[in-house]
């Protein structure tokens, strides 16, 4: 199938691209699991053996376009086509002094790409996240610096510093917590940041997207938490609360679609990063999930 071919299937930016579509728990041995990827209907299956296989439901006179699946970091990812680049590393996951939780996945309706550029925003922390991420009169947020490292592709935000009065669910007192945001891929960024005292290091939490069509998502969590004490439910708990929190701000963006150009928003210092982010899309020359050029000209 060429790529003409599979664009006619998919957008063509999501050819090409790791896509999170189910919880490696969801599909066990000898089971088949139906998911939904950009308005398109995927059945997943994992033999006896443990071997995964998928099939795109398409029109029955159309040839398939080849899939890749892998499983890694307790998700099964999918990829339409030759892949742009390996999966991205997260050797966190694999250290042993961090607790993996898995905190279930939401389904929101906005675009993908809102969802991704929310978890990048510090600036709503004591406003949407009062008392826990944040709170008034703190609500500055400082300088912080942007790389864009080409070798790998990705999006970093670095030396993010903000005050929580609680940052985690372990959390006893506030601090002074230290970000660093990854962003991997336009559906997938990892959030690093200083655990509370007396843990070093970093807590890990991840936002994968699985966009089920341009302005409906399903957004799967995962943490990596260097906390000793907290039960497993009361971390869940907790990440499902600030996500809880998070939900109905995304639901009444307008327009949900993300606005790439034009004067339909007006960004602030502390939008540093989502300017980046939504320049990166613009470098990559991508439309799904965005607000139309022809709209944004219409609307400015």
């Amino acid at each position: 199938m060429t790529s003409n071919e599979i664009a006619e299937l998919f957008p063509a930016e999501i050819s090409g691209e790791w896509i999170v579509v189910a919880s490696a728990a969801d599909l066990q041995p000898g089971t088949t699991l139906i998911v939904r990827i950009a308005e398109r209907n995927l059945r997943l299956q994992r033999s006896m053996d443990g071997h995964l296989s998928a099939q795109l439901s398409a029109a029955s006179d159309r040839p398939e376009p080849r899939i890749h699946l892998q499983t890694a970091y307790s998700f099964i990812w999918f990829c339409f086509g030759a892949p742009n680049k390996p999966l991205f590393l997260l050797p966190e996951y694999a250290q042993t002094d961090g607790r993996i939780v898995e905190c279930g996945s939401f389904g929101v309706r906005t675009s993908p790409l809102r969802a991704v550029e929310n978890f990048l925003d510090m600036g709503h922390f004591p406003y949407v996240h009062t008392d826990i991420l944040g709170a008034e009169p703190r609500t500055e947020v400082n300088a912080y610096r942007i790389e864009l490292r080409e070798t790998v592709d990705e999006l970093w935000a670095i030396d993010c510093r903000f005050h929580q009065p609680k940052a985690a669910a372990g959390a006893a007192t506030a601090q002074e917590t230290d970000y660093t945001y990854r962003v991997v891929s336009p559906f997938n960024v990892i959030l690093y940041k200083s655990p509370p005292a007396p843990h070093t290091g970093n807590d890990v939490i991840c936002l994968f997207i699985q966009p089920l069509a341009e302005q409906q998502l399903r957004a799967h969590l995962l943490m990596v938490l260097k906390d000793d004490t907290s039960t497993m439910s009361g971390m869940i708990a907790f990440q499902q609360l600030i996500f809880g929190q998070d939900k109905p701000i995304l639901e009444n963006h307008i327009p949900l679609l993300l606005p790439l150009i034009g004067q339909s928003e007006k960004p602030a210092r502390a939008d540093a990063m989502s300017m980046a982010y939504r320049r990166w899309l613009l470098a990559k020359n991508w439309t799904y999930g965005t607000q139309r050029f022809a709209q944004n000209s219409k609307a400015a």
